[in-house]
This record gives structure tokens, sequence and C-alpha cells, in this order.
């Protein structure tokens, strides 16, 4: 067995890019250990990428307390995944259970960052942290006030995360048609993290019942990403007003699903970034700056942030109906205006644990 290597996800955003990065170590030479917890996509984005998980732990839709409890459970279950394992290195997310484990039995934290906005669980790992990666869009700054200023290392990107898997993948029409959509018939919609700890105190402008009635009347099909358990009641709500959305459950294939959605539409970030890099409308309606998205915007991709309905409404109908270039094209274009992100973790991977094949 090779150098094991540790990758512990927490969300389905995280699933897709540790499994591909899991996939890429394997070529390598390397073993992985791949955990995650339950959280809506979060498995099933793994297996989707043929990894099987080891599935510890759950996402807590409770209070402060209980956040705390589900944590302090996760570490307990963790403990004997990893002591049987033994890997040389763990690499995740701002990632609070895993990074005190893999401290406090030594072994080093590579750190993967695009949120620092995401203040608790920010300070709760990167301080552990012995590297940490991000973005060169994400001032350096608001990264090293959560490191520890003695042996830990910040390395930057010329990227986003999103491309860590974008330039591993290829749109599938086939999948559509598994989910009997027509490319540019339907619009994505994933409602904002209400129970994040970052998106506390913050209003949304958006009404995403009256959004998805006004895209139902507008011919859309209208496919949601649920979150929660509560999103079932939006579901019902849905139902029950005629627009009868798409659920996709278990997992999904985000490349495909953005690529020929007519836009995209999510209170969070990342799938619009996905999608806009893909040349598809990503429409943010997360009520604040991030200076991922800027640099995005900046380089001419169609990203865009909204605070009501009629903005989400508007650019739909100026850029919907635009013509998309070939795949190969928008590859192309990305390779030119980013580096690839893969090459800097395989290669701080490889220093830190002195891998050699």
């Amino acid at each position: 067995m090779g150098t094991v290597v540790w990758l512990d996800a927490l969300t389905s955003k995280q699933g897709t890019l540790l499994g591909f990065i899991a996939r890429e170590l394997e070529k390598a030479g390397f073993s992985t250990l791949v955990t995650c917890r339950e959280y809506e996509y979060t498995v099933g984005s793994l297996k989707r990428l043929g990894i099987n998980p080891v599935v510890v732990g759950r996402y807590s839709e409770g209070d402060p307390y209980d956040k705390v409890l589900a944590d302090a459970e996760r570490i307990l279950k963790l403990i004997p995944v990893v002591k049987e394992k033994r890997p040389a290195v763990l690499v995740a997310y701002p990632n609070p259970s895993a990074a005190r484990l893999a401290y406090g039995v030594g072994i080093p934290y590579i750190g993967i960052t695009d949120s620092p906005h995401a203040e608790v669980p920010s300070r709760l790992s990167l301080p552990l942290a012995s590297v940490i990666l991000c973005s060169k869009a994400i001032d350096p700054g608001n990264v090293m006030r959560y490191m520890f200023r003695g042996d830990a290392k910040l390395i930057q990107y010329e990227a986003v995360d999103e491309l860590f898997w974008i330039l591993r993948s290829r749109p599938s029409m086939s999948y559509i048609k598994s989910l009997s959509l027509d490319p540019g018939k339907y619009v994505v919609l994933r409602p904002h993290e209400e129970k994040a700890t970052y998106y506390r105190g913050l209003k949304v402008g958006v009404d995403v019942v009256e959004l998805a009635l006004t895209l139902k009347r507008e011919g859309y099909v209208v496919v949601l990403l649920p979150r929660y358990r509560s999103h079932l009641k939006l579901i019902r709500e849905l139902d029950s007003l005629g627009v009868r959305p798409r659920i996709i459950q278990g997992g999904y294939d985000g490349v495909s699903l953005t690529y020929y959605a007519a836009a995209v539409i999510t209170g969070g970030a990342s799938i619009a970034r996905e999608a806009a890099l893909l040349l598809t409308p990503g429409l943010t309606y997360y009520p604040g700056r991030l200076a991922i998205n800027e640099y995005v915007q900046s380089k001419g991709y169609p990203l865009f942030n909204v605070t009501t309905n009629d903005e989400v409404l508007e650019i739909i109908g100026k850029y919907a109906k635009s013509p998309k270039p070939p795949y190969e094209d928008i590859v192309s274009k990305l390779t030119k205006d980013f580096e690839d992100p893969m090459k800097k973790l395989l290669q701080t991977i490889t220093e830190i644990t002195g891998y050699t094949k």
C-alpha cells in the first residue's frame, strides 16, 4: 500500500472536489482514505465518481449546541477509522472535526479554502493547518489571520476551486436526457444555506417561491437542489402551486447540469461560479461581496450578484438565449485564463509526505 492521504468532505461541493483529487492521487501512486458525513448530496457526489467513502457523522440543522455536539460525536467516530489507515496527511476544507483529530495525533493538515468569510469553521480549523491553499483572488490577509504564525505556509493559485473538477469533466447529454430535461429549457435553483453559521443575521431579497412560479410561467422546468430536510416544506408548497419542480435525489453531475441549463440561481456561490465558468449565466443572491466572485466576473464570465426577483428575470431574459461555444472552446478559454490548481496541490502533498514512486 502506498502513502495514504486522508480526504474528508463535509458538503457535496467538497465531495466533488476531494473526489477528483482522490482520483488524481491514486493515479500518482498514493493510497487514499476518503471520509465524509451524511449531508444532502455529499455521499452521492463521491459515489458518482466511483469512490465508496467511509461515512462518519451527520450535519446538524439544530442550534449551536447541537452543532458542537455533532462535531464532538464525529471526532469520536473518526478516530478508529483514521487509526487503522494511519494517513500521512489530511486534505480538507475548513473542517473542525478532522483538523482537531489530525492535529491531535500528529497528521499534517493541508487546508483548502475559498470562503474565509465563513469565520466559525475557519477559526476552528485553519490555525491547525500546516499549509493552506487558496485562490489569488483572496486577499492573503483574510486567510493569514486564521493561520498559526510559526511554520504554517500559504500557497495561492491563479484559479478558483471549481476548476479542480471542471478541467477533468465533460458534460453529458445522455445524463440530461436521463432526467427528462431538454438543454436550455430548464433553470437550476439552489436555496441558500440559511442554517450555516455564516448566514446568521443576513437577509435575502429573492423570494424563491415566487421566482419558481414565474420561471414556470416563462416555460422553464425548475430543477430544485434542496439543502435541508426543512426544504421538503418548500417542495410541497411549490407542488401545491403547480410548479412541480424536478428534484434530483442522491447526487448529481454538476458540470452536465449547469452546462446545459438556461441559468443557475443559488443563494450560495459555488454552483453559480461553476455555471459561469461554463458560460451559463450563474446568479447568486448571497447578500454580500465575495472576492472569488468578483475575480471570476473580472475575467468576463457571466456571473451575477442579484438582490431581487426582477434582477434575476432580467438577466435570464438577456443572456439565457445566447448561443454557447463548443465545450472544447470553453476549456481552451479556461486554460488560458487560469492555471490548474491541482498541480500545486499535488506538489504540496508530495513535498509534505516525501512520497516518491
